[in-house]
């Protein structure tokens, strides 16, 4: 059924498809979303925000992208934070993954979980709620988590950017 002529709708708002707000939101609600669900898509969302022109809206989305990402990576340190209180299955194998990890691992340590935050292996989850587990102080984890993440996704950002200058 169709709105007869001269019908005004009563949306409080348009809503602008090129808002740069809504990017900046989108880049906030896809970092957390990538974070949260251990699924590898993080990187390709960075090599898409490097696409978005101009540079500076890319910058901080990648920026947002990034701190979102690493908030939902301190739910992983803090289930690692609550180890011995879990009683969910999934989370439970996560735990005794983490675990393996740290036995594998026995020097774990800052150097480690920034290597995990720049390089995503093993997935980065594991290092976080090792971190956790360790009770690595929450600080020094978002810290290192952010500049590793930030120059991780900031090199795969920049690919389209050189790939435009290349096939010029």
């Amino acid at each position: 059924m169709t709105a007869p002529s001269g019908y005004r709708s009563r949306v409080a708002f348009d809503l602008n498809l090129q808002s740069p707000l809504l990017a900046i939101a989108s880049a906030a609600l896809a970092g957390f979303a990538v974070g949260i669900v251990p699924i590898g898509v993080a990187e390709v969302l960075a090599v898409a925000i490097g696409a978005v022109i101009p540079g500076s809206l890319a910058v901080t989305m990648l920026v947002v992208f990034t701190a979102s990402h690493v908030a939902s990576k301190w739910i992983w340190y803090v289930l690692g934070s609550l180890a011995e209180r879990v009683r969910q299955p999934v989370a439970l194998c996560m735990i005794a993954r983490t675990r393996e990890f740290l036995a594998r691992n026995p020097g774990y340590g800052p150097s480690t979980l920034a290597a995990g935050a720049l390089l995503s292996i093993p997935p980065f989850h594991l290092p976080a709620i090792a971190a956790g587990i360790i009770r690595r102080p929450v600080s020094q984890f978002l810290v290192i988590c952010f500049s590793g993440r930030l120059i991780r996704f900031g090199v795969l950002a920049v690919a389209p950017t050189l790939w435009r200058a290349w096939s010029q």
